[in-house]
């Protein structure tokens, strides 16, 4: 801890002259200022300078424990160093998605040289032997970690809280399940967070970055795996699955979110939860005492679980915080509707049900009038004879999103030249605030007359940001681009 109030600040002074600080963009990232990016690597310091000082002066079976252990921790430190070189470039560059992935992996890959891995699955009472899947098993779940607590590193406060909280709690299941390495480890995470959160709680001075969010995702999936082992490579998952159940629900449905609404995953928005949470009008100590509170309750569980060796436990605590959040409407909600939707729809695909038509609204955020808007775009459809009509608002400047869409299935045409495609840009005071796609069959209307009837709907999306909004403060609106228009199969 006191590493980390020493070197935060340290790192918060390079990173500023180095130029390491994230800006604003009038979009997602509305803080005010340029906030240095370097927490992680602070974080990382601290932690491994008290690692490195405690085996090499501390006398007692837990310093020795580290000395023992010595190839399994340069695994983790060297799988560290990755991860935040990979975090650093990402912060600087804006690494694209797939690029970040395997700078992911090749961490990952670090660490698996060493041992760390699960060939053996306990889940109540049974074993599963993993086999050849144990590799891939390991390498998801550290995936999974990893990208969990990334997404959730969204306010000021937020992933250093939530990172202390389950390290903590590693600590004590380590310690619990007689792995003081890893409870070292774990505790030594917890001071260095404690330390940096001096300088992030609101108003942040300073932030993780994806250095720090990463690492900070890594090193827990590592202790998860390593404080849950019963025997050799035998993992009992239950507990470390329940210590993560925010970040794994918030990671899902983001997911959800953005696949079954045809986003990449890769695409940014502000769906998470303190996003639906600040958008009830709460103050940002408050959303994070909430967090904590949910944190607490999964914790809970877990330890309950180990105490009185009944993993339902922890099932039942991370049960009780989802359904809590999907209930109440806070978060979740709208990606229950996707996900039932879907299933619909795919219920009727194989059973083979007779529907004219298929037609889908889902508000994510915002209060807009989209449903109104969507429904004059909608009644078109059958005069312009389209086959899909589909409107996608991803505008988290605005604190708005919404997806709708319609479709008239139609006999498979294979790739008849009678069909035509086209996407519409959606731009509201010069910033992308989503698209209307639209697919219909060629007739004696020419195609380019549809689509001026599409485009003058679809120059009112002001009107409609303007009637529940405030205008932000951006640049001058650039030139819309043209529709893509493109003969073809839908």
């Amino acid at each position: 801890m006191v590493a980390g109030l020493a070197f935060t600040p340290a790192a918060r002074a390079g990173a500023r002259r180095i130029g390491l600080v994230d800006r604003p963009d009038g979009r997602r990232k509305v803080h005010g200022t340029a906030i240095p990016v370097a927490g992680g690597l602070a974080v990382f310091a601290a932690a491994v300078l008290a690692i490195a000082a405690f085996s090499a002066l501390a006398p007692g079976p837990m310093a020795d424990a580290l000395r023992d252990n010595g190839p399994a921790l340069l695994g983790l430190l060297g799988g560290a160093a990755v991860i935040c070189l990979v975090g650093v470039i990402d912060d600087f560059t804006r690494l694209r998605g797939r690029y970040k992935v395997l700078g992911q992996l090749a961490a990952i890959g670090v660490v698996l040289l060493t041992g760390h891995r699960v060939e053996v699955l306990a889940l109540f009472g049974q074993e599963f032997d993993l086999g050849y899947l144990s590799v891939p098993f390991t390498v998801l779940f550290l995936l999974g970690a990893i990208n969990s607590l990334n997404l959730l590193d969204g306010m000021d406060g937020l992933l250093g809280t939530v990172g202390t909280i389950i390290c903590a709690a590693i600590a004590v299941l380590a310690l619990a399940a007689n792995h003081p390495t890893e409870a070292c480890v774990a505790a030594a995470l917890t001071g260095a967070l404690v330390g940096f959160l001096r300088y992030n709680v609101p108003p942040a001075s300073v932030f993780l970055g994806d250095a720090g969010s990463m690492l900070i995702g890594l090193a827990i999936g590592v202790l998860a795996i390593r404080s849950s082992l019963k025997g050799p490579a035998t993992a009992a998952l239950a507990a470390p699955l329940a210590l993560l159940a925010l970040p794994i629900f918030d990671t899902g449905a983001a997911v959800v979110r953005r696949k079954l609404t045809g986003r990449s995953i890769f695409t940014t928005d502000r769906g998470h939860i303190h996003h639906c949470l600040q958008r009830t009008g709460l103050s940002r100590p408050v959303i994070l005492l909430i967090i904590c509170g949910l944190c607490g309750v999964t914790v809970l569980g877990a330890l309950g679980s180990i105490a009185y060796r009944n993993e339902g436990l922890a099932v039942l605590s991370a049960l009780v915080v989802v359904g809590l959040l999907v209930a109440t409407r806070l978060f979740g909600y709208a990606e229950l509707l996707l996900v039932v939707h879907s299933g619909r729809h795919l219920a009727r695909s194989v059973f083979g049900s007779a529907v004219r038509e298929r037609r889908l609204e889902v508000r994510l955020q915002g209060s807009a009038g989209w449903g109104e808007w969507w429904d004059r775009l909608a009644e078109q459809a059958n005069r312009l004879n389209l086959r899909s009509l589909a409107l996608d608002v991803n505008a988290p400047a605005h604190q708005e999103g919404y997806h709708a869409r319609w479709h008239r299935p139609d006999p498979p045409v294979g790739e008849a030249p009678d069909h035509w495609s086209a996407v519409i840009p959606l731009t509201a005071w010069g910033q992308a605030v989503g698209q209307v796609t639209v697919t219909g069959r060629r007739d004696d209307e020419p195609v380019w007359r549809k689509l001026a009837v599409l485009s003058g709907l679809t120059d009112q999306v002001e009107a409609v940001l303007a009637a529940s909004i405030v205008r932000p403060n951006v640049p001058a609106p650039a030139a819309a681009p043209e529709p893509l228009v493109g003969a073809g199969s839908a």
